[in-house]
């Protein structure tokens, strides 16, 4: 099988939007360039007791989301990719690598490099969104932290930000939540701005905006535009955030959604506090079911016609 898509991608050196045409080779892909240029290493390809994986999705009854990887190498540095295409990756013995779900609908993903020191507060965060890894390799001299992501060990997340330092000395930070909690709200409310917000238009009783008085509000993304052209968010599965205020550059990629069967579990963020990334993504919304002009239909969380899990 080989797959063509488009895709906009942003770089620490290109903060424009350059518009690629790559190939998705079924069985024999490869990972985002950022592991690669690092010197990274395919899940498959781990033979050396300084290299370890964890392929991971959020398990919520039964039923696994939204999945993560991190490679690590203990002598260097190790990468952490963060995205809303399910059922990416596939385990190391499953002969697929890009599935049919990752064609229909847009996506985000967000690959960035670390130190390995960095991956003990990242395997801290794995614990707190409750991270269950399908397929995993990670050497016993390891952090003690990621041991405690393979062995599944439960710890309740701290909600406040959690600062880590790139290969290149940016700062990213990640977040997480806890059960009965909207991920965005809490984000809102850390980075004191209004909130743009895109997450699957699909989701059975997708949540209305978030219009609390006395609160930072949380406005879903109910069209996103592109030089590709626009569409709505029945056809877009990726799950970001972005400050509404101007002079706030917050912006995040998360692991849920807006909605009731959403918030019954746990999830988390890595956002990043930059004007010219905050800005490329601010300019993707375009049509927002503001706080201000809320239909009949929003106000009554109607289940979306056309849902499709």
């Amino acid at each position: 099988m080989l797959i063509i898509c488009l895709a906009y991608y942003i770089t620490p050196s290109i903060h424009s939007l350059p518009l690629i045409l790559f190939r998705v080779a079924g069985g024999a892909g490869a990972y985002p360039s950022c592991h690669r240029a690092r010197g990274g290493v395919h899940p498959g390809q781990v033979a050396s007791l300084s290299q370890g994986y964890v392929i991971y999705r959020l398990l919520y009854n039964s039923t696994l989301f939204f999945p993560g990887v991190l490679l690590v190498n203990e002598s260097g540095t190790g990468i952490w990719l963060l995205h809303s295409t399910p059922k990416f990756p596939y385990a190391r013995d499953e002969n697929s690598f890009w599935p049919s779900t990752g064609v229909k609908n847009a996506q985000t993903f967000i690959c960035v490099t670390f130190p390995y020191d960095e991956f003990r507060k990242i395997g801290k965060h794995l614990q707190y969104i409750r991270a269950f890894p399908f397929d995993h390799r990670i050497p016993g001299d390891f952090h003690t932290e990621l041991q405690d992501v393979v062995n599944k060990v439960d710890v309740p997340p701290d909600d406040n930000f959690q600062q880590l330092t790139s290969s290149n000395r940016s700062n990213f930070y990640s977040i997480a939540k806890n059960y009965s909690e909207d991920l965005y709200v809490n984000i809102a409310q850390k980075v004191s701005s209004d909130l743009l917000v895109q997450t699957w238009g699909c989701q059975m009783r997708r949540d209305t905006s978030f219009c609390k008085e006395n609160k930072f509000k949380v406005e879903n993304i109910n069209t996103t535009a592109t030089s590709l052209g626009q569409w709505n968010n029945t056809k877009d599965h990726s799950k970001w955030c972005v400050a509404k205020d101007p002079e706030n550059n917050w912006m995040c990629v998360a692991d849920v959604n807006r909605a009731p069967s959403q918030y019954a579990r746990r999830g988390g963020a890595l956002c990043i506090n930059d004007k010219k990334i905050k800005d490329i993504f601010q300019n993707f919304a375009n049509k927002i079911e503001d706080c201000q002009n809320r239909s009949l239909l929003d106000i009554l969380n109607i289940m979306n016609p056309d849902y499709d899990p």
